[in-house]
């Protein structure tokens, strides 16, 4: 019994211990301190919506900034409708350039026309005739046109006792003698299969008029010029200008064509020392 007793008065001594080691205001703090874990929890968690409201709201508002972004930027129709315009504004001022540039070259052709191709086709003989002429009221000079092939006419020309086979070539803007014979044995047409060899004179060049070294000068081509025979319109006039052989004086030329009929009226003056002036125009026409 002694035993027993002394071990539950122990037991009752270290319960009474331990009670006493407990300070009731640890025990106040601790479940304060569970208390105020507990909050932060139950605040994490109920802030945890709000987190999630916020991150919703930040996405939407990044959706909606990256949905804004595209009508921020140029639309490409309106880039495109742009650089037309201004593709469309370098063509139209490289068009005016080109077209000014065009005109400036179509004046210079035009100039060009008038004033060194006045179509010499025009004046050829259109049919074999003869022509005869009067010089200086002394002398008569016969022109007889024998043949007229493409660009080339063949005439002889009688004046006292010489003859003169020629063949003149025609074109828009010269006349010239690529053949010439003195005192033929045979007049007729030699024009079949006819090639010139060379130039042995040049009658008229009006290709040459605008320049101020030529020998020949444009008078005029739309001058009326009277004959005995008639009175030619649209005539063409013609000057040349060369030196005398002997003399080295200067000679001056002037010659009238007619259309379809060819050369009409001449006039020759020599500024030499023993100069003269010889006058020869159409009296005749068969």
């Amino acid at each position: 019994m002694k035993k027993l007793l002394t071990i539950m008065l122990s037991v009752a001594f270290i319960l009474s211990a331990c009670a006493a080691d407990v300070d009731p205001e640890n025990l106040e703090s601790d479940q304060a301190d569970q208390g105020t874990s507990e909050e932060p929890a139950e605040a994490e968690e109920a802030e945890q919506p709000e987190n999630v409201e916020d991150e919703n709201e930040s996405k939407e508002q990044e959706e909606s900034t990256d949905s804004a972004e595209p009508e921020a930027e140029e639309d490409p129709t309106d880039s495109g409708e742009e650089a037309a315009s201004e593709d469309s504004a370098e063509d139209t001022e490289e068009e005016t350039v080109e077209a000014s540039g065009n005109e400036s070259d179509s004046e210079e052709e035009t100039k060009e026309e008038q004033t060194s191709n006045v179509g010499l086709k025009a004046y050829m003989p259109k049919e074999p005739m003869t022509k005869t002429f009067m010089q200086n009221d002394e002398f008569e000079a016969v022109y007889e046109v024998v043949d007229i092939q493409g660009d080339y006419v063949q005439q002889v020309i009688t004046f006292g006792d010489m003859i003169t086979l020629q063949v003149l070539e025609w074109t828009e803007g010269t006349v010239s003698v690529v053949y010439e014979e003195f005192n033929p044995e045979e007049t007729a047409s030699m024009l079949d299969g006819f090639e010139p060899v060379e130039t042995v004179n040049v009658l008229m060049d009006v290709t040459q008029s605008s320049q101020s070294d030529s020998s020949f000068k444009l008078i005029d081509e739309n001058q009326t010029t009277s004959t005995p025979v008639r009175d030619f319109e649209n005539v063409l006039v013609v000057q040349k200008i060369e030196k005398a052989d002997s003399s080295g004086a200067e000679v001056r030329s002037t010659f009238h064509y007619a259309p379809d009929y060819g050369l009409i009226k001449e006039k020759v003056e020599d500024k030499g020392e023993n100069g003269y002036t010889m006058n020869s125009e159409l009296i005749d026409i068969k």
